[in-house]
């Protein structure tokens, strides 16, 4: 191979890996940070409408996981019922995303419980003799 070919193409790989690594780099910007449960019932008493708290709540993506009771306790210090079925929701909704991350990685791609895509798989496949 010529030597201008050798160049060329290692200037190529060179330019072609910069690129993923810049743009990996460049991919988003930060997400804000999440209200606290403080914050939260701070604007809630401050008269911030329950749709700017879940709209907050959205912006940084956040997930609260808590137990009946400490929603119990938000709702008696006088966060709004729409606040807290969001928080509830999204708790759930996270919940269900991770189940299916954890049911598809256990069963492999393009498999679930009942065999390949869509299909019917014979579970006594393997130790059949005919």
């Amino acid at each position: 191979m010529n030597l201008s070919v050798r160049y060329s193409v290692k200037a190529l790989c060179a330019a072609a890996l910069l690129a993923m690594v810049s743009g990996c780099a460049t991919f988003g910007e930060p997400l804000p940070p999440a209200p606290s449960l403080v914050d939260i019932v701070e604007s809630s008493k401050a008269g911030q409408s329950p749709q700017q708290i879940i709209e907050r709540m959205q912006r940084s993506r956040a997930v609260y996981r808590l137990p009946a009771s400490e929603l119990a306790k938000l709702r008696e210090q006088g966060v709004s019922d729409q606040v807290i079925d969001y928080m509830q929701r999204v708790h759930f909704d996270a919940i269900r995303f991770e189940e299916s991350l954890r049911v598809r990685s256990f069963y492999g791609p393009g498999f679930g419980p009942w065999g390949p895509a869509f299909g019917w798989r014979d579970p006594f496949w393997p130790h059949r003799r005919f």
